[in-house]
């Protein structure tokens, strides 16, 4: 598994932010692919360190389920299971410390319309304290049947759970949140095509972070076994184009895939996160990749991006002293034009409690085209060793 560098050669009295061209998405709407699908497409669990006491280490958790809007709706309340994991011993050996159950989050969840209207895709989103009453290794996990039926890389989905597990050292005196992704896991893209996407690896404590794609976890206590009959995206006879293999970047965590066949496809990624070269955490993400044809349909494009600099790597790379107002401006357009163009941004810099960028676009009068303009003006406090990733999707 491939790891960040912990520092990287620049200018340590600068802010950086480094810009993606990162994702082209295919807009158009085949909802045959969806018709016959009964329910989970993917999601992810994230927790967050609030505060000790003498009870234990409090943690605000997330669950994030997307499921597919013409299968089976899901319950308002969820449960996880928190294991203790006793590393003395190999392999390591899991005791269930409690369970509990979270409801439904009305202030930041619920059916999001820029989905739910195009995309057939609810995305449920579960939060709730929970406290850790020792330290110690935990395993958090949730598991529910069964996945969507449309699903070609794998031998059986209808009756196929989806499992998502995230591991977390918690230490009252050494506080420590997991790792999360930043970017929505659901996506449709076309037949045929390069196409890029960057679900944004994070994690919230600066902590060294290193990625890879993983095989989906079915059902199994009290840890999840590996689906059956899983298909990698990377089998060349199956599932990609030599010319555009499903792969993740080492460095961004963008993934690029050239797919040969329509149908629906699922793939999981990992996040581990490292303290002083100390393994202490980490997490997974199923995500449903819905491939639709692309015969008619022309692909959107940003078409300035080649204007902006680039590190030895060939990364576009951006230095920004801290007070210094930075802007930078993004074109977008579709060579159908009748079709309406979007620009949106993610990135750790837009939730800064400090300072943070913000990102609007608006059209230029040119057919179709409009303008994004990323701006920040980065404080003292931001400045670090490790730059800041910004992801643009048109």
């Amino acid at each position: 598994m491939p790891k960040i560098p912990d520092t990287l050669p620049l200018d340590l009295t600068s802010s950086i932010i480094s810009c993606e061209k990162l994702f082209t998405l295919f807009l158009g709407i085949a909802l045959v692919f969806s018709s016959y699908a009964s329910h989970l497409m993917g999601g992810q669990i994230s927790a967050t360190y609030l505060s000790s006491d003498s009870t234990g280490s409090h943690y605000v958790l997330d669950l994030e389920v997307y499921r597919d809007m013409l299968g089976i709706p899901m319950s308002l309340n969820q449960t996880v299971e928190v294991y203790l994991l006793d590393t003395t011993v190999f392999p390591p050996t899991y005791s269930l410390s409690f369970s509990h159950t979270i409801a439904f989050d009305t202030t930041t969840g619920g059916a999001m319309s820029s989905l739910s209207s195009v995309y057939g895709v609810e995305i449920y989103n579960f939060r709730d304290t929970i406290t850790f009453p020792a330290n110690g290794n935990y395993m958090i996990k949730w598991s529910d049947c069964c996945r969507n039926a449309a699903i070609i890389n794998m031998a059986n989905p209808s009756s196929e759970s989806a499992s998502f597990l995230t591991f977390i050292s918690v230490d009252s005196s050494n506080p420590n949140s997991t790792p999360t992704f930043l970017t929505p896991p659901v996506a449709y893209l076309p037949v045929d095509s390069i196409w890029q996407y960057n679900p944004l690896p994070f994690d919230p404590d600066g902590d060294s972070i290193a990625w890879s794609i993983t095989v989906p976890l079915g059902a199994g206590s009290p840890v999840p076994v590996d689906v059956l009959g899983y298909g990698w995206l990377s089998d060349t006879l199956l599932y990609s184009h030599p010319n555009g293999i499903f792969s993740i970047d080492p460095i961004t965590g963008q993934i690029t895939w050239n797919p040969k066949m329509v149908g629906n496809f699922v793939a999981s990624f990992a996040i581990q996160e490292y303290r002083n070269g100390v393994l202490i955490g980490g997490m997974s993400r199923d995500m449903q990749f819905i491939v639709v044809p692309d015969t008619m349909n022309a692909m959107p494009q940003i078409s300035n991006m080649q204007t902006l600099p680039t590190n030895n790597l060939g990364y576009p790379y951006i230095q920004i002293i801290p007070g210094q107002n930075f802007q930078v401006s993004l074109l977008a357009s579709d060579p159908d034009i009748n079709d309406v163009v979007s620009l949106a941004a993610y990135g750790e810099s837009f939730g800064l409690a400090v300072a943070p960028s913000n990102f609007n676009y608006v059209s230029t009068g040119n057919g179709n085209e409009i303008e994004g303009t990323f701006a920040w003006t980065p404080d003292m406090s931001h400045v670090r060793p490790n730059p800041y990733l910004v992801v643009f999707r048109t």
